[in-house]
């Protein structure tokens, strides 16, 4: 596990990481005053409270090393787009609409599209957009629905059409129109610790045979490689997304053609919603350069180091310094 993964890089004997299960300190009514940070993973409160409050009550003392405002912004996306337009950031053409006339104007305008569930990760929700004559397309990669607008309740299929309510969060489908079609553009995820990318990934298909396969995600099928050479312009351009949304941990998706780009699609952070994906730990080419958590924990002790905390150690009591008294 991620936990288990991160505590492995411990320093001990006075400074260590420790894999806590929250559900372990809610059972037995326990409270941590002796940790002063945090680094938080997938978790809910069985009882419905808000896992910061929840996390706040059991760690008095610590701080979340990814502030939970970070960890909101980054797991509702349409604020997270908000976010990087207003700080500068490069992203592709965006639509925020609640007319679905808008959304069927923005498909006609780029020909094909990406309509995003606000929230969510892996690809969920996902749809590529496009005409087929003049019925309004839709695939996740498993299947294409005719696609149609209604006006509440969840997105969902019926018979053979994809019925889906507002709010639309929809952005161009970046790529190049070539003789033979359209071809994506390469898909590129930064990892980023504390203002370094020390290794980069990219997504893949082998074979594009439908619309749905543009949707380059590993939870849907697309393969992993690490990327060995990358601009400098795309680098700089995935620190300052991750600057723009507070994350000193982040996975920055981006997307480039030979004519555009780099455009960041999303930011991703490890979270109480969700969390980065590791599964590149599976390929052959694996070794300790790409070990993300390894990254993590060492910017975790550097940060004990640099602010005077010992986690996981009693808080020692100040001793006040005696005033010398001169003769």
């Amino acid at each position: 596990s991620i936990a288990r993964d991160l505590s492995a890089y411990s320093a001990p004997p006075d400074r260590n990481i420790e894999a806590i299960v929250l559900e372990d300190l809610i059972s037995s009514y326990q409270f941590r005053d002796d940790i002063e940070w945090l680094y938080v993973l997938p978790c809910i409160d069985p009882s419905g409270r808000p896992v910061p409050d929840l996390l706040r009550s059991r760690f008095p003392r610590a701080r979340s090393f990814i502030p939970f405002e970070v960890q909101d912004l980054c797991w509702d996306k349409t604020a997270t787009q908000k976010r990087l337009l207003d700080r500068g950031v490069p992203t592709p053409e965006t639509l925020l609409t609640h007319d679905p006339e808008d959304v069927e104007h923005f498909v006609k305008r780029h020909t094909y599209a990406i309509l995003k569930e606000p929230r969510g990760c892996a690809g969920t929700g996902h749809w590529v957009l496009w005409f087929e004559d003049s019925t309004l397309m839709a695939d996740n990669g498993w299947a294409a629905h005719p696609l149609r607008f209604v006006g509440d309740g969840p997105s969902r299929i019926v018979g053979d059409e994809l019925y889906y309510a507002p709010p639309y969060y929809v952005q161009r489908l970046v790529g190049t129109f070539r003789r033979t079609g359209f071809e994506i553009g390469q898909v590129l995820r930064a990892y980023v610790v504390e203002s370094e990318v020390p290794f980069w990934g990219e997504r893949y298909r082998e074979h594009y045979r439908r619309p749905g396969d543009w949707i380059l995600n590993v939870a849907r099928g697309a393969r992993y490689r690490f990327a060995l050479s990358v601009s400098e312009e795309t680098k700089n351009t995935a620190l300052r997304a991750a600057r723009a949304v507070g994350a000193r941990v982040a996975a920055v998706d981006l997307v480039r053609t030979s004519a555009s780009g780099p455009l960041v699609l999303e930011v991703n952070v490890d979270s109480y919603h969700m969390c980065i994906d590791r599964s590149f730990k599976d390929l052959p080419e694996f070794r300790d350069y790409y070990d993300f958590d390894r990254h993590v924990a060492h910017a975790l002790l550097r940060t004990e180091e640099t602010t005077g905390v010992r986690t996981l150690r009693p808080a020692r009591p100040r001793q006040r310094q005696r005033r010398r008294r001169h003769p």
